[in-house]
């Protein structure tokens, strides 16, 4: 915990700014919505889900996209690699768990909230595609940016699987208990 609030202590003040000023933007939705005839219970819904998306989004990108003082740019491409590596060579039990466990934690709000947005019946297939085409622009970006990160095809196959998770707790609850 403490290696996280040393790596984004900086950022949370702008995180905070961003997180009042989505919902003030929220606010004003809210009540377009109310004048349309919407139900409150609908724009409610409407505006906290769509905002929580937009939050999810702004994290990843901030998480993901934030230079780093240390470090050279680098390019890993062969599958699960990194992920072995990480398993087999870590001083400590605890270490793969925290990077690998977060590459994946970091998508699943992202494929939950996109699961509750889609007002069909949810595609699984779809939205975890949609994840995985965020998590490989985020990459793609990561090595074009040059902004001290390694881009790893071992991120997007984590950041998929979360966003496949997080997607289907998103239907499971979307089915489960919310009846519009």
């Amino acid at each position: 915990m403490e290696q996280l609030w040393r790596a984004f202590s900086q950022v949370i003040p702008l995180f905070l700014m961003i997180i009042l000023t989505v919902i003030l933007i929220g606010w004003f939705i809210y009540n377009k919505f109310l004048k349309k005839g919407e139900t409150k219970k609908k724009a409610l819904y409407a505006v906290t889900i769509n905002s929580l998306l937009i939050l999810s989004i702004i994290g990843v990108l901030m998480v993901t996209l934030l230079p780093r003082p240390v470090g050279g740019q680098s390019v890993q491409l062969v599958p699960f690699l990194s992920m072995w590596d990480e398993l087999v060579n870590s001083v400590h039990y605890t270490v793969p768990v925290r990077i690998l466990g977060f590459n994946i934690i970091l998508f699943i709000p992202f494929g939950f909230f996109l699961a509750l947005i889609v007002q069909s019946r949810p595609k699984m297939l779809r939205i975890t595609l949609i994840g995985m085409l965020f998590s490989l622009g985020i990459e793609i970006s990561q090595y074009i940016l040059d902004i001290g990160r390694t881009s790893n095809i071992d991120d997007v196959i984590l950041n998929t699987f979360g966003t496949y998770i997080g997607a289907s707790l998103g239907v499971f609850v979307k089915k489960r208990f919310l009846k519009f």
